[in-house]
C-alpha cells in the first residue's frame, strides 16, 4: 500500500545508490575527482554514461573543457576518499593527491585510470543536456578495465543526501 509523501521523504527510499568517482586532469596535469551519485548506462550500443555534476564543479569545467574523463567504481576500502571526493572543492585543490589515491596511465584518453578501483571506464564527451536544474553529460565509453582481484567489493551509499554519511558496500 502507498501513501502519499513528499519528494523528499520518497527520495530517503532509493538507497543504497551506486557511487562512481569521475577524474579528470586540468592543463597543468592535476588530477582531479568527484565523487558522483547520479550516474547510469544511457546506451550499450555504443556504450554510454550519463552522469549529473553540478554547475559550480571543477569537474564539469574540465569535462566540458577536455571533452574527456573516467567513470571509475570505488571499491569499499575507498570510503573515506570517496567521501573526502564528494564534499571538497577541486578549484583550489589538489584532490588527486590529497586523496591518497594511486592512480596509471588510461588507454585512450589523457585522464588516468584508478589503479585500485573495481572498474574503470575511459569516456569521451558526447552531448551535454539540461533538463533541469542540473546538467546530465552523456559520455561514450572508449575503453573500459577491471580489477585482476574478483574479491574487491564496490563502494554504494546507504545514506541519505550529497555527503555520503552512511558509505558502505555490498557482500
Amino acid at each position: 500500500m502507498q501513501k502519499p509523501a513528499t519528494i523528499e521523504e520518497a527520495w530517503e527510499r532509493k538507497y543504497p545508490e551506486q557511487v562512481v568517482l569521475a577524474i579528470t586532469k586540468n592543463a597543468e596535469g592535476r588530477i582531479n575527482l568527484m565523487a558522483i551519485g547520479w550516474v547510469c548506462v544511457v546506451s550499450d550500443e555504443p556504450p554510454m554514461f550519463l552522469v549529473g555534476i553540478d554547475d559550480h564543479a571543477y569537474t564539469l569545467e574540465l569535462i566540458r573543457r577536455n571533452r574527456e574523463f573516467v567513470i571509475a567504481y570505488p571499491s569499499s576500502a575507498m570510503a573515506k576518499e570517496t567521501l573526502y571526493a564528494g564534499t571538497t572543492h577541486g578549484h583550489h585543490e589538489d584532490k588527486g593527491t590529497k586523496s591518497g589515491l594511486k592512480f596509471v596511465s588510461a588507454q585512450t584518453v589523457n585522464v588516468p585510470l584508478l589503479a585500485d578501483a573495481v572498474a574503470n571506464f575511459e569516456c569521451r564527451l558526447v552531448t551535454e543536456y539540461r533538463p533541469g536544474n542540473c546538467p546530465l553529460l552523456v559520455g561514450e565509453v572508449l575503453a573500459s578495465h577491471v580489477n585482476a582481484d574478483q574479491s574487491i567489493k564496490r563502494l554504494v551509499n546507504l545514506g541519505k543526501g550529497y555527503l555520503f554519511e552512511k558509505i558502505n558496500y555490498f557482500n
